[in-house]
Order: structure tokens, then C-alpha cells, then sequence
């Protein structure tokens, strides 16, 4: 251990060192006005119409079966030995797919450990007093440190026990109050309703529902001394189907791991990124540190049958029909405390884990483009996992990987894309997204002036159902017609085929939620992945994408084996994908929006459909319970309709423009149009941020303050009226209106930056 801590170090020391140089030859080398093709002819031409056809074929489902096998052979967390060996692996690959560079990029960061050396493993345990012992109480139950193997993927490999990343280290002991998912509405209920108060107290909650960092944020909030976490049957499993690894769904000692950080990125260098010039919060391991965003209490996850030890136990009265999970043999309650004959036990959390500076490496490939190379359409997948990682993240590394190669068939055959593509293999996203933050920060000016669009691929697979995705607005178009282009991966899913032809067309038949032109539903962009430091910190319009389960008929999210060791190669192999078709038609979709954005010479990028879908939140907000708040406390959206419809009409004018009058041969009014639309999502960031978040800057998208991994509009507004009715400030309603006024503001921007003055005779 000691040798590969000096070894490791050693070469992130050297990479630390070499990454401004090799970060500046990626983006120089690519974006000078020499390196901007001059041959007119190539300017004027418009994309091959056969590329698309021969990208399809090139994407082989045998060759993501391959690369998952290599990707889940070994655990790889963020930090660690694999994780370099896997970057280094990654960026071989891009080298022999043909690609014009390809680098490691390697940020010093502070990372979480659970302890590895024995007697300091972290437990919850079941504690009954006997004056005889030394500190009082006997464990008459203690929760297991590992899970154990179920197949032979694990055997003989070294899993990290089961930890929650950046956990407060300590111990604490008491009685424990169960919260259902902990989240704020949870804690609500149990002060407001019930007065239960949490302060002093263990809480014990359930996974799900929301973000466990906010679950360990609002615990701390309300007063608890220490978290616990377990996966509930009833979000994990279906009565009556078989758990692993004789189906699909979570054993009773299956556990999720998962970070708890209260935001993204390097928690040391918040807003910069983590080179060596970085200036680093003084951090002693020993201190609680809330403003970086760091747990100030125990948090620790456990499997169910651990949970159902002290859940039996419990005192209080028998929860509401909504709080009761699923686990056999027991009536679930609020607590606090146990029942007689068990009034005298206690709970103990006993948490070993550390923070650490550690390196985390990303990896980037670049085909350049060969009319316009300074501007970059990028895909990326992290690549780290908090064991094998067979689902997360490495169906999407396998399906990334892929396309890389397809596109590096192609260059290598003579043809390049107009813009250039950057393939992104994130370092450290399990901890808080933290490779992808970093390589923004760093380069995020040169992102702002040249980035036309961030395509997100964490998960490739996690059921067989439907594809779902999350964008912003002015890629729904892209992604539409990018579906309409690929076969239906499996066509005997549908009885007489159902007209089923194309992943569009299951798409459009099994969801049933609609936008304009009965076109199926996209979702809005949350917190989940590597999208955010694009969209949140630049204003890179971005999208994301899983193929799911039917979630109406299985309510899990996000599938059964999340972030436990028993997600492997054998799970994808003989219950999800079998033949990695799905793997493929992924691989085939990203392709096909790839070169679209790539290669198309107006950017297919859709104002319109943005200022409309604005439109609709904005009904929404006005019509919904806050709205309605404001109204009757005299605030006024007259200002930010008239806004909106300015926007809808600049947006319109802008597409009637490219449609009717943008003549295709002026090179000089291509690249204007093209700037705007790619410019036009950067209209939506207050460099201020949003209030309590400086770093998250969207005003239309952003993470729910009450849920990281949703997505709320407006978020700003938002925020200020939440529990307002409850809020003693005095000024509460001029934050609120402050927050209105930046929101005007930013969206006649956005119609303001389609102006078309400079374009118009």
C-alpha cells in the first residue's frame, strides 16, 4: 500500500505539473485563426448525407460486450491504482482509434475513504447497558462490514466496504427516530404533526426519493446527531421476483454506497479548479467544515436485513400508510427510542471514514474538425465507480468507448466532421462530479467562447423499456430526429410489431407523456452528472440519457442494484442486456446526434421550442401555489410575460431568418448564426448564481435546493418562497422579487442575443 501511495503520487505530481502544457496544446493547437480552414469550397459544402448510414453500421455490439468485460474486471473507486490503470487504458484506446490527441488531465482533489485497517470498520451497532463492560453497554448486534460474494465476479476481489463519501468520522449514541426518506417534508411532518424532535437524536431513513446528501444536509439541519441509511424492499425489490443473483433485484444484504457532499467539485478550491497555482480551504480532517459542503454528522449506509434489527425494536406509533416500506415481519414506527422490553438500547454509530488529497485523472480525446476546429461539440462519461460499476458508469463508458471508435473508423477512412469532437472520461464524478468540474473550471473560458453543446452518457442501460432523456429545450429537435434514425434494438418486444420500427417509435408508443406535436417527453436537467459544471457554470446547452425500465409498473429509481457490489458484468450479462443491443442502439443514437452537431452546417439547435417550453414553466410558476402567493402579495408577472413574449418572438424572427434569408454561401453569416444559437443558452447564467449557490448559475434550469438530482425552473424564485409562510425575515418577499427582476432580466437577454441587426441589409 505504502509503494503504490508513492508511486501514484508520483505520477500525479508529474501529470499535475504537465496539464496546463497539455491542456493548452488540446485547446490552442485547435482554435488559432491558422488552424481555421481557408479552402472556401470546404466552407460551402454541406455534410455528407452517407455518413450517418456508415456510422450506424460501425457500431458493434460485440465490441461494447468487450469493453465492459475489460471496464468491470476490478472495482475502480475514484482515486485509486485501477482508476489510473483504466485512464491510461482509455486513453490507449483513443490513440488507436486514430484520434488527433489524446491526454490525461490530473487534478489533486480531496476524496473520502472508509479506514481499511481492522478494528476500525465503520458499524452501526445495537447496544444493551451492562455495568460490567468497560464503556457500559454490550453490542448485542453489530451491522456487517462488507457484502458477501453471491457469485464468482467477486471472488477473490477487494471491494471497499460500504461507506457514504465525506461522512463526519466519530461516534455517537442514543436513541433513533425513523424519517421515512428524511427529506425536509419527512422532518416537517414529525416536528410539525407529530412533535417529534429529532435534536440529539440517530435518524434512521430510508434510500430514495432524493439526493442522500441532501437527506444527511436536512438531518443535521433539524438537529440529529447521526444518519443512518438503508435500501428498503419496497423501493428495491417487487413482491414475488427473485433478487440477485437469481434475478434482477437487490438482496436483503445488498447496500448503496454514495457520496454525501453538499454541492460539486473539489471541495477545497469551490469555483476554481484544483491545479497546482489553486489556492485550498485550510482543512483539518478533525473539524467540521459545512461552508465546503461537507457532512457535519456520521452518515452510514446499511443493507435491509441490517435495518430490520432496529426497525422491529422500535417505539412510537405505527407510521402513516405512505412511511411503511417493505420489509417482512415488522410494523413500522416513528420512535423515538425502542419499545419495552427494549426501552434500555441504544444505537451507536461508529464511523472510521477520511477525507484525503488524492489525484483524480480524466481523460480527453479530440477529432479535430476541418472548417471550424475552435468549436467543440463534447460527449463524456465518467469513469469511476464505487465497485465493479458494471451499470454505473460503465454501460456508458463500454457504449462511449464505442463511438469513439466508429468516429475513428471514419477519420482514419478520410472524412472529418466541420467542428471538432471532444470525447470526456471523467475522473471522480461519484464524489460530487468532481473531473468534470475541475476540467471546466479550468478551461471554462475557453468553453464559453467555443462549446456548442455538452452530450451526457453516465448509465447506457439500466432496463429494456423506453429511452429517457433530460435537455435543455433547443436539443429536443436533435434528439427526436436522432432517435427517428436508429432501428429499434428489439422489435419482438411489440405484439405484430405495432408500427415499430425505430427507437423513436417504441419511444413514442410506451411514453405517454407529451410536448409539442405530440412529440414524447423530455425531462429537464438536474444535478445527477457530469452535465452540470457545462450547463450550470457556462451555459453549454447539454442533455443526458438512459434506456430505462418501465418505471409506471416498477416505481425503482434508478435500478434495483445502485452503487452495490452485486452490480457486475454478470448482472448486465444475464438479466439486462444478453446481447448488448440496447448497448448498441444507444451507441448508434449518440453517434447520430454526435455528427448532427458536428457536422451540419447551421447548427440544429432550436430557439423556438426553448421560449416555448420557457413559456410553460412560466404558466406553471404563476399558476402554481407560489405563484398564486405572490399574486396576493401584490408581485406582478406582467414584466416577465412581456419578457417571454419578446423572447418567443426574437426566437421565431431567428428561424424565419435561417429558413428564408440566411444565404448559405456567405461564410461570414453562417458563423454569425451559428455563434448566436450556440451563444444563446449563456444568456440564462447570473454570474451572481442563485442565492446560497454561486456556482449554480442557470436562472431557467438548476438543481432543487430539497433535491440535488431534480431539476427545478425558475430555481431562484423558488427558493426564496419556500416555507415563506414560515419565514420570520422581515425582507423575505424583496429576495423574492429580487430574484424575479434577475430572471426578467436574463430572458430579454437571451432575446436581445438573437438580435439580427448585424445580419439584416
Amino acid at each position: 500500500m505504502g509503494r503504490d501511495k508513492i508511486l501514484y503520487g508520483g505520477i500525479g505530481g508529474f501529470l499535475l505539473f504537465a496539464v496546463g502544457i497539455s491542456v493548452g496544446v488540446l485547446i490552442g493547437w485547435y482554435s488559432g485563426p491558422d488552424r481555421v480552414t481557408s479552402d472556401i469550397e470546404a466552407q460551402w459544402a454541406e455534410e455528407n448525407s452517407g455518413i450517418a448510414a456508415r456510422l450506424s453500421k460501425l457500431i458493434d455490439n460485440g465490441e461494447i460486450d468487450k469493453n465492459l468485460q475489460e471496464l468491470t474486471k476490478d472495482p475502480h473507486v475514484a482515486g485509486r491504482p485501477r482508476q489510473f490503470e483504466l485512464a491510461e487504458w482509455v486513453k490507449e484506446q483513443f490513440e488507436s482509434y486514430g484520434f488527433d490527441n489524446a491526454e490525461i488531465n490530473t487534478y489533486n482533489v480531496l476524496l473520502s475513504y472508509p479506514s481499511e485497517v481492522e478494528g476500525e470498520e465503520n458499524v452501526v451497532q445495537l447496544l444493551e447497558p451492562n455495568a460490567a463492560a468497560s464503556d457500559g453497554y454490550d453490542v448485542v448486534y453489530e451491522s456487517q462490514t462488507e457484502e458477501p460474494p453471491l457469485d464468482d465476479t467477486a471472488e477473490g476481489k477487494y471491494v471497499l466496504p460500504p461507506f457514504n463519501a465525506y461522512s463526519a468520522n466519530g461516534t455517537v449514541q442514543g436513541e433513533i427516530v425513523y424519517a421515512n426518506y428524511a427529506r425536509v417534508e419527512d422532518f416537517f411532518y414529525l416536528e410539525r404533526n407529530l412533535s417529534i424532535n429529532v435534536t440529539g437524536k440517530i435518524v434512521i431513513a430510508r434510500y430514495g426519493k432524493i439526493y442522500r446528501g441532501d437527506k444527511g444536509k436536512f438531518a443535521a439541519q433539524f438537529g440529529a446527531k447521526g444518519l443512518i441509511l438503508f435500501s428498503d424492499p419496497a423501493d428495491y425489490t417487487v413482491e414475488g421476483e427473485s433478487v440477485y443473483p437469481n434475478g434482477l433485484y437487490l438482496p436483503p444484504t445488498g447496500t448503496q454506497r454514495g457520496t454525501c457532499l453538499d454541492g460539486s467539485g473539489d471541495p477545497l478550491t469551490p469555483g476554481y479548479p484544483s491545479v497546482a497555482s489553486a489556492y485550498r480551504y485550510p482543512y483539518k480532517p478533525e473539524e467540521a467544515y459545512k461552508e465546503l459542503g461537507l457532512p457535519t454528522i456520521p452518515i452510514h449506509p446499511i443493507p435491509s436485513n441490517d435495518a430490520k434489527k432496529f426497525l422491529e425494536l422500535m417505539a412510537g406509533d405505527e407510521v402513516l400508510d405512505s412511511w411503511a416500506g417493505g420489509i417482512d415481519g415488522i410494523t413500522y414506527k416513528y420512535g423515538p427510542g425502542f419499545a419495552s422490553p427494549n426501552e434500555d438500547k441504544e444505537v451507536r454509530m461508529r464511523i472510521s471514514t477520511s477525507n484525503k488529497r488524492v489525484d483524480a485523472w480524466n481523460v480527453i480525446g479530440m477529432i479535430r474538425g476541418s472548417v471550424e476546429p475552435d468549436r467543440y461539440v463534447l460527449i463524456g462519461n465518467h469513469r469511476d465507480a464505487w465497485a465493479f460499476g458494471a451499470i454505473d458508469p460503465s454501460t456508458g463508458t463500454a457504449t462511449m468507448l464505442e463511438v469513439a471508435r466508429a468516429f475513428g473508423a471514419l477519420v482514419k477512412d478520410g472524412w472529418r466532421p466541420r467542428r471538432s469532437i471532444m470525447f470526456g472520461s471523467w475522473g471522480a464524478e461519484e464524489y460530487g462530479l468532481i473531473g468534470s468540474t475541475e476540467w471546466v473550471e479550468e478551461l471554462s473560458k475557453n468553453l464559453d467562447n467555443r462549446a456548442v453543446a455538452y452530450l451526457n452518457l453516465d448509465i447506457s442501460i439500466s432496463g429494456s423499456f423506453v429511452p429517457e432523456f433530460a435537455a435543455t429545450p433547443n436539443l429536443y429537435n436533435v434528439i427526436w430526429e436522432a432517435t427517428k434514425a436508429v432501428p429499434d434494438p428489439n422489435v419482438q418486444d411489440f405484439e405484430s410489431n405495432e408500427g415499430v420500427a425505430t427507437l423513436y417509435d417504441r419511444w413514442s408508443l410506451r411514453e405517454h407523456e407529451k410536448l409539442r406535436d405530440d412529440h414524447p417527453f423530455i425531462g429537464d436537467l438536474g444535478a445527477g452528472s457530469d452535465y452540470v459544471p457545462f450547463l450550470q457554470k457556462v451555459g453549454v446547452s447539454a442533455m443526458d440519457y438512459t434506456f430505462v425500465h418501465d418505471k409506471e409498473s416498477v416505481p425503482i429509481g434508478p435500478y434495483p442494484m445502485y452503487h452495490s457490489a452485486y452490480e457486475t458484468y454478470n448482472l448486465v450479462k444475464k438479466f439486462y442486456d444478453p446481447d448488448f443491443v440496447y448497448h448498441q442502439a444507444s451507441g448508434r443514437l449518440y453517434a447520430e446526434m454526435l455528427r448532427n452537431l458536428a457536422d451540419s452546417k447551421i447548427l440544429p439547435l432550436d430557439c423556438t421550442d426553448y421560449a416555448d417550453r420557457i413559456e410553460d414553466f412560466f404558466n406553471n410558476l404563476r399558476d402554481g401555489e407560489n405563484g398564486q402567493l405572490m399574486i396576493r402579495e401584490g408581485i406582478t408577472f406582467d414584466l416577465m410575460e412581456a419578457s417571454i413574449k419578446r423572447l418567443q418572438t426574437a426566437a421565431k424572427t431567428f428561424e424565419d431568418y435561417i429558413e428564408e434569408d440566411l444565404d448559405l454561401r456567405n461564410i461570414l453569416s453562417v458563423r454569425a448564426v451559428n455563434d448566436q444559437l450556440m451563444n444563446f443558452e449563456r444568456s440564462f447564467i447570473d454570474p451572481l448564481g442563485l442565492p446560497g449557490r454561486p456556482t449554480t448559475r442557470h436562472v431557467v434550469f438548476a438543481p432543487s435546493s430539497r433535491n440535488t438530482y431534480s431539476s427545478d425552473k425558475f430555481a431562484g424564485i423558488v427558493d426564496t418562497m419556500f416555507d415563506i409562510e414560515n419565514n420570520e425575515d422581515d425582507n423575505k418577499w424583496e429576495y423574492v422579487k429580487a430574484q424575479l427582476g434577475a430572471v426578467t432580466f436574463a430572458l430579454d437577454s437571451a432575446a436581445h442575443s438573437l438580435d439580427l441587426s448585424h445580419l439584416r441589409k
